[in-house]
């Protein structure tokens, strides 16, 4: 039998050495352990929670059908909702838009109606009035009434006993002045054969027309009144004629400006006077 000689003596090994060498191998494998471990523990915890979240929303589950089902019908009900409340608005504007039209058609009826029966009435007089041949007579002039302006008088004649629409008949018969056809401003009925219209023409009117003369500058008021004082004469004033009517009717121009009339009127040694007070910086 042969025998093993034992191991050489090593001088560097000595007895206070650990028979299975040092630790720093073993803690580094354990700490790969533990952060495998670590990590596995992660992946199952997120796997669970993906699997409870999707067997939560899982249709073919069926509590969560039945959610879903009562989702959809909350919904529904609110979409209902909705669509019958616009339906209503809808009506009740339709209900109103047809108000309107009924109510602008009745009016747009109305006045055809009107306007048609004032057309046939109007036909009507005017064929009885050709039929009974009424005419104008006894045309007379009379005095200015106001600045260019003269009234003018007539009676109606061919006038039945029996006719009565006098004033109509007078209102709608025109009569021929200064080559012009006027009908009447207003008629007196008084009898059969005493119609009266009248007429103010206030074209062609020379004798009625009167003007301003005698320009006459007063100056300021008053010092810092900011307002001049202008006097004009009258001229042409018709005999017999409102001296005060003409004067507050007779246009006047002065200075840029323009007037209807005077703004005060006064008469003075059998004349005629206007004047004006407007506002002028230089009396500031």
């Amino acid at each position: 039998m042969r025998m093993h000689s034992p191991p050489p003596y090593s001088p560097s090994s000595s007895e206070a050495d650990p028979l299975i060498g040092t630790g720093k191998p073993y803690r580094r494998h354990q700490s790969s352990c533990v952060f495998a471990a670590l990590i596995a523990l992660f992946v199952i915890a997120f796997t669970v929670v993906n699997l409870c979240i999707s067997l939560s929303e899982d249709p073919l589950d069926p509590d969560v059908r039945e959610r879903i089902r009562k989702d959809w019908n909350i919904e529904l009900r609110r979409h209902e909702e909705e669509v019958l409340k616009r339906i209503d608005i809808k009506k009740r504007w339709l209900l109103e838009d047809n108000d309107r039209i009924r109510s602008r058609e009745q009016w747009r009826t109305e006045v055809k109606e009107h306007e048609r029966e004032l057309e046939e009435r109007r036909k009507h007089e005017e064929e009885e009035r050709l039929r009974l041949n009424m005419f104008w007579t006894d045309l007379a002039s009379h005095t200015c009434t106001t600045y260019g302006t003269r009234e003018y008088t007539a009676r109606l004649v061919n006038v039945p006993s029996y006719y009565n629409r006098r004033v109509e008949a007078c209102m709608a018969t025109p009569v021929e002045i200064h080559g012009v056809e006027y009908t009447p401003k207003w008629c007196e009925d008084h009898g059969p054969n005493n119609v009266v219209g009248h007429w103010e023409v206030d074209q062609h009117e020379p004798d009625c027309t009167s003007y301003w003369n005698w320009y006459k500058d007063f100056g300021c008021v008053s010092p810092g009144s900011g307002q001049r004082r202008i006097e004009h004469y009258l001229e042409n004033l018709p005999s017999g004629a409102d001296w005060k009517e003409f004067c507050a009717t007779t246009p006047a121009s002065f200075n840029g400006m323009h007037f209807m009339g005077a703004e005060i009127c006064f008469q003075w040694n059998g004349g005629t006077y206007g004047h004006w007070v407007f506002d002028d910086d230089n009396c500031k």
